[in-house]
């Protein structure tokens, strides 16, 4: 049978045992052996703990004290004795989570050596999954000589059961659209001991939330399994549902909150499009809406590069129920309406709305995006604009780039010449270039081109450019280019030139050797006839120019020369026709040779021709060429003996002496390698000394 106590029994009892055991002391070592065998079960069952005691010593009373856990409790008056207790009281309570359990005999009875159970007693079971060792703190066995060695063997009591754990006890699908699905996965974890069996999910809402997850399944203990959650929402509006999850688990936590904000999508798109400038495209406006659209609106801020055209909206007839639509223009502001008479939605939910047309005039692509727009559905019985989002399409245009240069410039053209140049005009751009008219300001200029021409892209085309008429001097116009690029309408561009008689006079100069002077050969080509000219010639002081040194050609027979010397460093030289001019011609008119008074070194050089004229029986200038000229010549080395300067000695060089001495001028001669005795003249001594060059030649 089993006794409850007072606690102040035990104080007492504690008294007198202290004294017991003072009185007879400590008694010999034994093998003295408490087991504890504890049992499993469910939450909230009761349990039967045993008490066994191996004991070699007799023992005539027991103290034991074991710290219970949080999870078990002690049943009252649950203790029973065994047989081996049939001469001994026992009690067990609890105090401050200590179950204490006395054993004793006021008759100071002995329980004999031997083994087997004492007693047992019944705990009951918490609801959590929890294997509980009972551990005794306190275990005093006193025999009847005082207190004995004691050990003791801990019990086990399990409690058995499944519990679930979740991942997440809220799931938020946040804000999505409608009209399609979501899944979500919420893990469940058996963090019990026992298998833990899922039978059922029950939704709060079954038309929207629903999961794939195969019934039942059992998770073992420590493991996890995932439950999923699909949401297909149908109306917009935030909601707040659960799911339940049918189980064994001990836990009652087992419904999960579900929460989602669905939303409409309903968007408003411009498609893109391309086309060539001054060309008609169509700009689609295509709607994908999940609400019922009964209405639109929009407005486009049109930029330069596009024009409406004119009554050109139109709604697509696969999508319109009884719905109008009108489209005006106000400066660049494009605004389109349409509506439902009798309060009817669009047919499907995507696909073209309607569409209208622009006119290409720019150069490059441009965007197109509303700048208002508005989609009108009946929500909750009022109307109510419930668009989501617009976008705007891209434009392409493909145009033309007429590249060209701003002048043309004929230059100095003789009236002898065509008037005529050549211009180039250039496509830069990404369509085909039109040249469709070239106006002049003057009706005397015209191109040989037919028109219209096309330039495709990256090419070009050069035209002529052809004046009629050819007086001298002057000449300037406008060239109006007129084309289909949209930037560039027409170009003007700058026309001129300068027609002149081709009258020159052409200076150049033959090598010479050291000690001889400088040839001048004067040329005249001339469109008018000529009666004189002149010209100035900067050489250093120590050169002359005299009558004698003047050689004429046929050609300039007839003309009269003169020189003088204007300063220190120029020689002027007139040359003029008596009577009459010489006519229209080419060719060389004379020979000047201007002569050193001392030996040049070897090496290049050149006279400075400058203030040519040429003048008409009018005495009109009409020399047409530079100012300046600079012929160059070589200074060499003479050969000795070589008159006419060929490099070489022979009878040429003998006649050329003697028309020397007989002052016989000519073109080219060298003093120098003729005055062979350095005397300054040229006599019959320097010409027999040729001729014995000659004879000694190898």
């Amino acid at each position: 049978m089993s006794h409850s106590i007072h606690p102040s029994f035990w104080r007492g009892w504690g008294r007198l045992l202290f004294l017991f055991l003072l009185c007879f002391g400590l008694g010999a070592r034994a093998d003295n052996v408490l087991t504890i065998t504890g049992g499993n079960g469910a939450p909230d069952e009761e349990v039967t703990v045993s008490f066994a005691l191996s004991n070699s010593d007799a023992i005539t009373a027991i103290q034991l004290q074991i710290p219970l856990d949080e999870e078990l409790e002690l049943v009252s008056n649950s203790l029973v004795k065994s047989a081996r207790l049939a001469n001994h009281d026992a009690s067990a309570s609890v105090s401050n989570g200590v179950l204490n359990v006395m054993v004793y005999s006021l008759q100071m009875n002995t329980i004999a050596a031997g083994s087997g159970e004492l007693f047992a007693l019944k705990l009951r079971m918490g609801s959590q999954p929890k294997n509980i060792e009972l551990t005794p703190s306190t275990l005093t066995l006193t025999g009847s000589s005082g207190a004995v060695e004691a050990t003791s063997q801990a019990g086990t009591v399990s409690i058995r059961c499944a519990k679930a754990q979740y991942s997440t006890m809220a799931v938020d699908y946040g804000a999505v659209p409608i009209l399609s699905s979501y899944q979500q996965t919420v893990t469940v974890t058996n963090i019990g001991n026992e298998p833990l069996e899922v039978t059922a999910l029950t939704f709060s809402d079954a038309t929207t939330f629903s999961s794939t997850t195969t019934l039942p399944f059992t998770v073992p203990a420590g493991s996890s399994a995932p439950i999923n959650v699909t949401y297909a929402p149908t109306v917009r509006g935030a909601i707040t549902e659960n799911v339940k999850v049918t189980c064994n688990s001990v836990s009652k936590l087992n419904t999960i909150q579900l929460a989602a904000q669905p939303f409409a999508v309903n968007e408003l798109h411009v498609d893109n499009t391309s086309g060539v400038s001054d060309s008609e495209v169509e700009v689609v406006l295509r709607m994908n809406n999940m609400d019922p659209i009964i209405g639109f609106q929009t407005v486009f801020t049109l930029p330069e590069a596009l024009e409406y055209v004119d009554d050109s909206f139109e709604l697509n007839a696969d999508r319109k129920d009884d719905h109008v639509a009108s489209a005006s223009l106000d400066g660049t502001t494009l605004t389109i309406i349409s509506y439902s008479i009798g309060g009817n939605a669009f047919k499907a939910n995507d696909g073209v709305l309607g569409s209208f047309r622009v006119k290409l005039v720019g150069r490059y692509g441009v965007t197109l995006t509303p700048t208002v727009a508005q989609l009108s559905a009946i929500i909750d019985n009022a109307s109510t604009d419930v668009l989501s989002a617009k976008y705007g399409g891209y434009i392409n245009i493909q145009s033309p780039q007429l590249n060209c240069n701003n002048s043309l410039a004929f230059g100095r053209v003789p009236v002898t010449d065509d008037v005529e140049r050549t211009y180039t005009i250039r496509n830069y751009g990404s369509a085909p270039l039109t040249i469709s008219r070239i106006v002049f300001g003057d009706e005397d200029y015209s191109i040989d081109e037919e028109l219209p021409f096309t330039i495709n892209t990256n090419s070009n085309r050069t035209i002529t450019v052809t004046k009629a008429e050819k007086p001298e001097g002057d000449f300037a116009t406008t060239m109006n280019i007129y084309c289909n690029d949209p930037g560039l309408r027409m170009k003007s561009v700058n026309v001129s030139g300068n027609i002149y008689a081709p009258n020159f006079l052409t200076v150049t100069a033959d090598d010479a050797y050291q000690g001889d002077g400088i040839t001048l050969h004067v040329s005249m080509d001339n469109y008018d006839a000529i009666g004189g000219f002149q010209f100035d010639i900067e050489v250093p002081e120590d050169y002359t120019l005299t009558s004698s040194n003047v050689i004429k050609t046929t050609r300039g027979s007839g003309f009269s020369v003169n020189s003088s010397r204007i300063d220190e460093t120029t020689l002027r030289v007139v040359a003029y026709l008596m009577n009459g001019a010489i006519e229209p011609g080419s060719g060389e008119l004379m020979a000047l040779r201007i002569t050193p008074t001392s030996e040049q070194s070897t090496g290049h050089y050149s006279v400075r021709v400058k203030n040519l004229k040429m003048g008409t029986t009018n005495l009109d200038n009409r020399y047409a060429g530079a100012s300046t000229q600079q012929p160059y010549y070589d200074v060499m080395t003479v050969v000795p003996g070589d008159a006419n300067l060929d490099g070489s000695v022979s009878v040429v060089d003998v006649i050329n002496a003697i028309n020397e001495i007989l002052q016989n001028p000519q073109t080219t001669f060298s003093k120098t390698a003729v005055d062979l005795n350095g005397d300054g003249e040229i006599s019959v001594v320097d010409v027999i000394g040729i001729i014995d060059i000659i004879l000694n030649q190898d």
